[in-house]
């Protein structure tokens, strides 16, 4: 169900803008941003369209048409949905597969950057393209074909059938039928619980021909249609191609009413329990739902900030109630936002433990009864005030550097939502003069309009089982009554004047200091044994990331520890440091722009952060406190050991889950620290002590870290901050740490297993070759481009020709730890009946790589595709993060990373042949099959 729980106001603070006076008239408009070009044709299509150069030479191009499954007719349920697929499968310009093929040849790849969605009120066409000139008019042709070109031959509609057929089998299991057995009580039986996006199946596989070209001619019509095109480009030039282009589609001389369809409102609370024996666990939810108004002056503008407030600092309350001794909530969530149609709501939620169900129903409403009946603190209002102007000022500091996409979804919303869209300095300047004016008062009579009884739906959704008690629908509208007679205190906001680090450790030196003009790297080394890699870059203008590596990890612990190390980052690292809480911290760094983890994986450890250039110093406090200071708190342990015991605890009952653990099972020979923890391991084995032992040690010595930061970092002022809190962490330079080999070493091939599980009538297969080779990181990559080409064949073959599959994944991965081996994994689901001949194709496409190797066409569109991620990537600072980490990690010449190009242009067909014949080998094969329990009794 595509219910956008998110809070509208704490997206506007990411919006983007011109300045306002000093005299703010709460009663004027919000300001569009003037540099988002829009109109509307004299047939009614409107446009947005705007520059912007993150990525450069890239665009993003969106067709949104305002209609989607609620206008279907009884005999059309799917059929938006289905001609979303038609137009991939012929239109005016492009025959079948032409359009598909075109664009693969210029590096889209279908999926990531050719794509479409449907839901109940509007279905959006997704291109991502190069701008060059004759890309950019074929897109905008493939645009308008789509909107009033699709052709839909009969055969290739009933060719789609089977693929529609079984997308909707993909995508079925416990939570689908958990889905349809909510969306009625959500809705009060509203209209849109008969006209799911998903459709019927008969209705798919046996509609009428006329009844989609129906849909499409009463629906897809230029008044009720927009182009957004966000991008590198020339706006007044697209501007004048739109008009002389779209101008020409006519619309029905006679058009359907656009109906909007409503929720009808609930005067008493409509409660429901749902069970699937298929699902885990528990989880409340509750939603007051309110008719929604419009935002277009200033002040309705500031009553959603009212809302952000609401939602933000009752959000951080539930989140604390998690980490109380006996807490019976695993993980919480609340906020005011869309919830569907013409309602927004008030919404609770969170995932129960299973012996504390009604304790947590019962505590959810009181922490919301709380907030209503006392409000909030003074104390809350400002560290909010200060994270949301933190946020608006992050993005006009960034303007110019935001991702292209993010302001695709922004338009979109105000088509379709009349969301506004103002420009980020706008936000920013808006913040400023309003924010002094807002009181906890102000904040706090939201609730008068929000916290109700009236128009409630409260869902619990639970797994079935025997030993487990859930409360009846009837005893939770009585915990509901009860709730508004208890007597609550107020909440008391604990935050006293803390400080993150009041004494500064002892600086470390610099011994060393290298650059590397080509890439423009400075390299440091340090006292104690730290390597530091600087790359200052320009891809954001007040953005610096930061990611530390060193090898040993959770591998170098005994058998005896392993559960408690192989937890030890997630319990320690959500404990805060230096004596603060997580909660407290997360409180203190409010108004910042701060982020900070320590990880122990399998074989290495790891720290990964972000800050912008005015909060370097604080982040890289933390690093060192986590290094020096970790906090062992006991009431974090048994929260995250609670939550850990709940993802384990029924999981067979999923089908896919158990599969996935049984071929874990069988490929890693039951190694203890590959397959997945059992609740019996988690209460028995997980200790506090030990965690907390554990992350020390690892911690414990700085030796042989290497740390990289990129960003819009200034190296005079990182050098003395890299000294202090990094040069000062301990170290024993007498000790290198590395990984340990504990034995895992992946099964040989000839195994075929098949495992009965599931009431759904869907199979997976799981086709992989395993093996070992001569590792180079080229190998590694071939094996990954070999996974990329066979996937293009493969989608062709069993999705398009056969029909038999909604899609199908292949991947290829390597590695030189613990040994040298590499994985080649072709996967999908599809009907059991199927399984063989589809199996049968998988090998078919691989033979014809072995001998011929792929067409010169694929090898084509795969390095374009290359080419374009290459040049996307190397403005992104999380990519130099990893090529430079990757660089020092195997000892290899940084330099190397700019010759990608170059690289990719060495592609040819014999490679991929080559590669096929050493890694796809039946000595090396395993199988393995899910066949529903059904389906194998027929057997």
């Amino acid at each position: 169900m595509n219910i956008k729980n998110i809070v509208f106001a704490n997206i506007l603070c990411l919006y983007s803008i011109c300045g306002i006076s000093q005299n703010i008239n709460l009663n004027n408009k919000v300001p569009a941003d003037a540099t988002v070009k829009m109109g509307t044709l004299s047939n009614g299509l409107k446009y947005y369209i705007k520059h912007n150069a993150k990525p450069q030479n890239k665009a993003e191009f969106r067709l949104v048409i305002k209609a989607g499954s609620i206008l279907e007719d009884d005999d059309q349920q799917g059929l938006a949905h289905f001609v979303e697929h038609m137009a991939f499968n012929g239109t005016e310009s492009f025959e079948k597969n032409k359009l598909i093929d075109y664009l693969q040849g210029l590096g889209v790849e279908f999926g990531a950057d050719l794509n479409a969605h449907t839901s109940f009120d509007e279905t959006v066409y997704k291109l991502s393209v190069p701008t060059d000139t004759e890309t950019f008019n074929t897109s905008l042709q493939v645009l308008k074909d789509w909107a009033n070109g699709i052709t839909f031959e009969n055969d290739e509609i009933d060719k789609e059938r089977g693929i529609v057929a079984e997308e909707l089998r993909a995508r079925g299991g416990a939570g689908m039928r958990m889905y349809y057995k909510s969306i009625g009580e959500l809705t009060n039986n509203s209209r849109y619980a008969e006209r799911a996006p998903a459709g019927k199946l008969d209705v798919i596989l046996n509609s009428d021909y006329d009844a989609m070209k129906r849909f499409y001619r009463d629906w897809y019509r230029p008044d009720l249609m927009a182009l957004v095109l966000v991008g590198d480009f020339d706006v007044l030039e697209a501007e004048k191609k739109v008009k002389s282009l779209f101008s020409s589609i006519e619309g029905p001389e006679n058009p359907k009413e656009r109906i909007y369809y409503k929720i009808p409102e609930n005067s008493s609370p409509v409660v429901s329990v749902i069970t699937d024996e298929e699902t885990q666990g528990a989880s409340v939810s509750v939603y007051v739902k309110k008719e929604e108004t419009p935002v277009t002056t200033l002040q309705d503008y500031k009553i959603e900030l009212l809302k952000s407030f609401y939602s933000g600092m009752l959000r951080q309350r539930l989140s604390d109630v998690v980490l109380e001794a006996n807490s019976p909530f695993l993980s919480t969530n609340a906020g005011i936002g869309n919830f569907l149609s013409n309602m927004d709501s008030y919404y609770l939620n969170a995932k129960l433990k299973e012996d504390k169900i009604n304790e947590g129903i019962t505590r959810l409403l009181i922490e919301s009864s709380r907030a209503k009946q006392f409000g909030f603190t003074e104390t809350e209002l400002e560290r909010y005030k200060k994270l949301l102007l933190n946020n608006a000022d992050l993005r006009q500091k960034e303007t110019g550097k935001i991702s292209t996409k993010y302001y695709v979804e922004q338009y979109i919303d105000n088509f379709t939502d009349a969301k506004p869209i103002p420009s980020d300095a706008f936000v920013y300047q808006f913040y400023t003069e309003v924010f002094p004016s807002i009181t906890v008062q102000d904040v706090n009579n939201i609730a008068t309009e929000w916290v109700r009884d009236d128009n409630m739906t409260v869902l619990l959704k639970a797994v079935e089982k025997s030993d487990l008690k859930l409360p009846t629908e009837r005893e939770i509208e009585s915990i509901l009554t009860q709730v508004k007679t208890k007597s609550i205190e107020p909440y008391k906001d604990e935050l006293g004047d803390i400080q993150l680090m009041p004494e500064k450790p002892k600086p470390g030196k610099v011994l060393k200091e290298t650059y590397n003009k080509k890439i423009n790297t400075t390299t440091w080394e340090l006292s104690n044994g730290i390597t530091v890699v600087v790359k200052p870059t320009e891809f954001q203008n007040d953005l610096i990331s930061l990611n530390g590596f060193r090898p040993g990890g959770s591998s170098v612990a005994p058998d005896s520890l392993y559960v408690s190390a192989r937890n030890a980052s997630s319990i320690i690292g959500a404990s805060g440091v230096n004596g603060i809480s997580d909660a407290d911290l997360k409180k203190l760094n409010m108004g910042k722009t701060l982020k900070l983890k320590t990880y122990i994986n399998y074989y290495n450890e790891l720290v990964s952060g972000n800050s912008s250039s005015g909060d370097l110093e604080s982040m890289l406090q933390m690093v060192n406190l986590y290094f020096t200071k970790p906090n062992k708190d006991a009431a974090v342990f048994n929260t995250k050991k609670e939550s850990l015991k709940s993802l384990y605890k029924d999981s067979d009952n999923n089908p896919g889950g158990f599969f996935e653990k049984r071929i874990t099972e069988v490929m890693s020979q039951n190694h203890l620290r590959a397959i997945p923890e059992t609740v019996e391991q988690i209460e028995r084995e997980l200790d506090l002590d030990e965690v907390y032992s554990f992350y020390k040690e690892r911690f414990s010595s700085a030796n042989g870290f290497l740390f990289v930061v990129v960003g819009n970092v200034d190296l005079e002022v990182l050098k003395p901050l890299v000294n202090q809190y990094l040069g000062s962490l301990p170290s024993n330079l007498n000790e290198k740490s590395t990984w340990k080999d504990t034995g895992l070493r992946y099964a040989k091939g000839g195994i075929k297993e098949t495992v009965i599980k599931g009431l759904d009538n869907k199979s997976q297969v799981d086709m992989r070759f395993t093996g070992t080779f001569n590792f180079s990181l080229e190998e590694k990559e071939k094996i990954s481009l070999l996974a990329k080409v066979l996937k293009i064949k493969l989608t062709e073959e069993l999705r398009e020709k056969m029909a038999g599959v909604y899609g199908v994944k292949v991947s290829g991965f390597a590695s030189d730890i613990p040994y040298k081996w590499f994985r080649l994994n072709i996967r999908f689901s599809c009907d059991p009946e199927n399984i063989e001949k589809l199996k049968a194709k998988v090998f078919e496409e691989i033979e014809k790589i072995k001998k011929h190797g792929p067409s010169q066409e694929d090898v084509n569109k795969i390095k374009e595709a290359e080419l374009a991620n290459a040049k996307e990537f190397l403005e992104v600072n999380s990519f130099w993060l990893y090529k430079l980490k990757t660089a020092y990690e195997y000892d290899l010449n940084p330099e190397s990373i700019l010759d990608f190009e170059s690289k990719i242009n060495k592609l040819n067909s014999k490679m991929f042949k080559d590669a096929a014949n050493n890694y796809f080998d039946m000595k090396d094969y395993a199988e393995f099959i899910l066949l529903p329990e059904e389906s194998s009794k027929k057997e």
